[in-house]
C-alpha cells in the first residue's frame, strides 16, 4: 500500500505551507496572487517562448542571478492556469532553500520541470506543493469554504477564484479543507499516485498502487470509455481496502475530470 509520505512528507506539507502562504500574504495580501510581480520584486528575470516538447518551466543561475523560462508551446500562452502554476512551482525552486541553494552553488545548474503533480521527484513535488499553497494561500482558501457543504463545485469554484487548476486546488483541499476528500491520479489505467485529508475515513486502496478498481469511475474511464461529467454514486468497497464488511456498501461520491490518458478521481463521502 502507498502511504501518505510516499506524497510528501508531513514535514513538508507543514515547512511548504508556511513559506508559501508567507510570502503570498506579504506580497499580496488582499485578491489574486500574481507570480511575476513576485520575481520581479525578487530581481528574478523570466521569459515566455517557445521551447517545444522539452520542459513547462525551467529556472537555472548564472553567476549568482536567476532566470525563469516558461514554455508557450506547452502551456498555451502565458496568462493560462497551467502557466501561472508553472511559474509559481519554478519560484518554489527559488524560494525552497535547499533548491536554491543547489542552484547557486552549482550542484544543479538549472531546475527543468513538467509541473502539475506528475512526477515522482521529491524536488519537483515540492515545488508543486509550493505552488498551489502559494496560489492558494490558507488564509484566503479557507475562509472562501468557511461554512460551506462540501460538493464538487467548491472545488470548481476555487479553482476559478484563484486561478489555478483542478488538480492543484483539490490536493490543497485535501490539506486544508473543510471536508475531508482523497485525490487519485491515474495515468493510462495505472494508479500514479493517491492523497487524502488527514480525516479521511479509509487510507488504504482496494488493490493499493497495483491495479485500479474497474468499478469505478476512473476504472470504467480506462476500461469502458465512459466519461461522465457530473458527479457519480460509489460505495465504499470500489475503492477502498474494506476491513469491515457493514462498511462495504457505505455511500461515497466520485467527479473526474478526463483529459486524454489521465484521469483525477475526487472522492468523498456525504
Amino acid at each position: 500500500m502507498q502511504k501518505r509520505s510516499d506524497f510528501l512528507s508531513h514535514y513538508d506539507n507543514e515547512y511548504l505551507n508556511n513559506l508559501a502562504s508567507g510570502i503570498a500574504d506579504y506580497y499580496f495580501p488582499h485578491g489574486r496572487i500574481e507570480p511575476e510581480i513576485i520575481s520581479i520584486k525578487n530581481n528574478i528575470t523570466f521569459s515566455y517562448g517557445e521551447y517545444g516538447a522539452c520542459f513547462d518551466g525551467l529556472i537555472e543561475c548564472e553567476e549568482q542571478s536567476f532566470h525563469i523560462f516558461i514554455n508557450t508551446d506547452r502551456l498555451k500562452h502565458g496568462y493560462s492556469d497551467r502557466a501561472r502554476f508553472t511559474f509559481a512551482h519554478e519560484l518554489g525552486h527559488y524560494f525552497i532553500d535547499d533548491h536554491r541553494n543547489a542552484l547557486l552553488e552549482g550542484r544543479s545548474p538549472s531546475h527543468s520541470s513538467f509541473t502539475g503533480f506528475v512526477r515522482k521527484n521529491r524536488a519537483e513535488r515540492q515545488a508543486d506543493y509550493f505552488a498551489s499553497c502559494l496560489l492558494l494561500p490558507e488564509t484566503r482558501f479557507k475562509a472562501f469554504c468557511f461554512r460551506k457543504k462540501f460538493d464538487f463545485k467548491i472545488i470548481r469554484d476555487l479553482s476559478k477564484f484563484f486561478g489555478v487548476s483542478i488538480s492543484a486546488t483539490a490536493l490543497r483541499f485535501c490539506a486544508i479543507g473543510n471536508h475531508p476528500i482523497m485525490v487519485v491520479y491515474s495515468h493510462n489505467n495505472n494508479i500514479k499516485w493517491y492523497w487524502y485529508s488527514e480525516d479521511f475515513p479509509f487510507k488504504a486502496l482496494k488493490y493499493g498502487k497495483d491495479r485500479l478498481p474497474e468499478d469505478t469511475v476512473a476504472g470504467e474511464y480506462f476500461e469502458l470509455q465512459r466519461q461522465p461529467k457530473t458527479v457519480q454514486p460509489v460505495f465504499a468497497m470500489d475503492w477502498f481496502n474494506i476491513w469491515n464488511s457493514s462498511q462495504a456498501e457505505l455511500p461515497f461520491f466520485e467527479q473526474c475530470i478526463f483529459n486524454g490518458k489521465h484521469c483525477l478521481s475526487i472522492i468523498w463521502e456525504e
